[in-house]
């Protein structure tokens, strides 16, 4: 880093090669771990969303209400929000130990949904599929912030985040076609099968990306004593080290951090209150009677949301390059935010309004709420690569994985708050005003991203 010294800027130099230990993988391996990372953040919102077609078979067999099931979604959005303590836990053990951990478990939770014999069980086992699942996500950017660089890290990122992003969409299609033609059972029983495919692969082809983990060093330093090398038998193959669990929360103290987690969060809420009540808003508006067909309306921000992803992390990458030439070979870690003024600020909340009011005042047709569901999923995810990016790029250095942990904390509570109220609102105000709310918050994450384009250096401290 360089000091400018009449701003008192900090600069960060841009490595025209990478540093030696992102150099330590091939371009393939780094592939193959974006790919394997990108198929995990797929198996939690999948699984979080793919049984909403089957919300009131659900409540049948349990004796209970579609409300009461709908509950469980936003416990499950609690649960993937503590996730983020896997966060500080793969900053100490490395991140290969913490994702087989989290994977095996997964796999566990979602057979025993699936095996869930009362609504407690359900429930249960659905918070603790999310407190596992939902770890990828933070581990995933950990690993990319480990093997790329800055202006790498943007495309990596929308790859790995593109796995997340077309679960919940996708989830409820292959979950109306499930229910149409077997059993609410079945949903659990594939995302069972996918994570046992993810566990097996991680297993053995996935690299610790970490040169040399806290643990590893610590147990290194402790065999190394003195009075070790004198008595080998004091020797140990394990030795425990704390790690604080409230990491990810702590980082939010950071006002760049807090910026950050108000913007995804923004997005995240308007994410769930587009998807949780599809079929609640649809299938009425166009006299839709079986589950598939309902489903079939979730593919629309689906393929916003992949589009989205890929794309928003090359123009984030793009937009670090334009500003390192612009700069004459350095940049600012808030010079990535600037692509994100149109999509997220402008489009995002014009496009729900589009979308809510239309479907209220039941105009339209088919065509203007699946074209602006499409641009309402595209512009969320062309977003996310360029924060989750920016939160490793700014504090990652300094404060480790909980600088992407607390961002995924701040945003799934947002999500448990979308997912739990969306329905009672559409049922008291309406769909449309449902939206203008959705909507104002989408601005009020646009200005905290203004905040931090223009004032965040200053915030760093920097």
């Amino acid at each position: 880093m360089l000091s400018n010294k009449t701003t008192g800027s900090e600069v960060i130099i841009f490595p025209i090669y990478e540093d030696d230990e992102q150099e330590r993988f091939s371009d393939a391996t780094k592939k193959a771990i974006v790919a394997l990372c990108s198929a995990a953040c797929f198996l939690t919102p999948m699984a979080g969303m793919a049984f909403l077609p089957a919300v009131s078979i659900i409540a049948d067999a349990f004796h209970t209400t579609g409300s009461v099931i709908n509950i469980s979604n936003a416990i499950y959005n609690i649960g993937m929000a503590l996730s983020s303590v896997w966060a500080s836990f793969s900053d100490v053990y490395g991140r290969r130990p913490a994702f087989l951990i989290c994977i095996s478990f997964y796999v566990i939770s979602s057979l025993l949904v699936a095996f869930s014999q009362n609504l407690a069980m359900f429930f249960v086992f659905r918070a603790t599929t999310a407190f596992f699942g939902t770890a990828f996500f933070s581990i995933g950017a950990q690993m990319i912030g480990d093997i790329y660089s800055p202006a790498k890290r943007g495309s990596a990122m929308g790859y790995n985040i593109a796995g997340s992003q077309i679960g919940p969409p996708l989830g409820p299609t292959i979950g109306g076609i499930i229910v149409t033609y077997t059993s609410w059972r079945v949903i659990f029983y594939v995302l069972t099968g996918l994570g046992a495919i993810v566990l097996v692969i991680a297993f053995f082809f996935l690299p610790e990306t970490l040169e040399e983990t806290k643990y590893q060093k610590a147990l290194r330093e402790y065999n190394n004593q003195e009075k070790v090398l004198e008595d080998p038998n004091q020797a140990k193959k394990f030795i425990f080290l704390p790690f604080n669990i409230l990491d990810s929360v702590y980082s939010l103290r950071y006002p760049t951090l807090l910026l950050g987690g108000i913007a995804s969060s923004a997005l995240m809420y308007n994410m769930y209150c587009l998807l949780t009540p599809i079929r609640y808003v649809v299938d009425p508006r166009f006299g839709l009677t079986r589950p598939i067909y309902g489903g079939l309306f979730y593919l629309a921000p689906g393929f916003g949301y992949f589009v989205g992803s890929l794309i928003g992390g090359h123009l984030s990458d793009y937009q670090v390059k334009r500003s390192i030439l612009k700069r004459h070979g350095t940049r600012i870690a808030e010079d990535r935010l600037r692509i994100t003024v149109i999509p997220f600020c402008l489009f995002s909340p014009v496009s729900i309004l589009i979308y809510g009011w239309c479907l209220y005042f039941e105009k339209g047709g088919y065509a203007v709420p699946i074209i602006f569901m499409v641009v309402n999923g595209f512009c969320q995810t062309a977003t996310f690569p360029t924060i989750t990016s920016y939160c490793v790029d700014s504090m990652n250095s300094r404060i480790g994985g909980a600088a992407v942990g607390g961002n995924y904390f701040i945003r799934f509570l947002a999500a448990a708050l979308a997912s739990g109220t969306c329905l009672t609102s559409i049922n008291n105000i309406g769909i449309g005003w449902t939206s203008t709310i959705s909507a104002f918050v989408l601005i009020s994450g646009a200005c905290s991203m203004l905040c931090l384009m223009f004032f965040g250096q200053k915030l760093r401290g920097a």
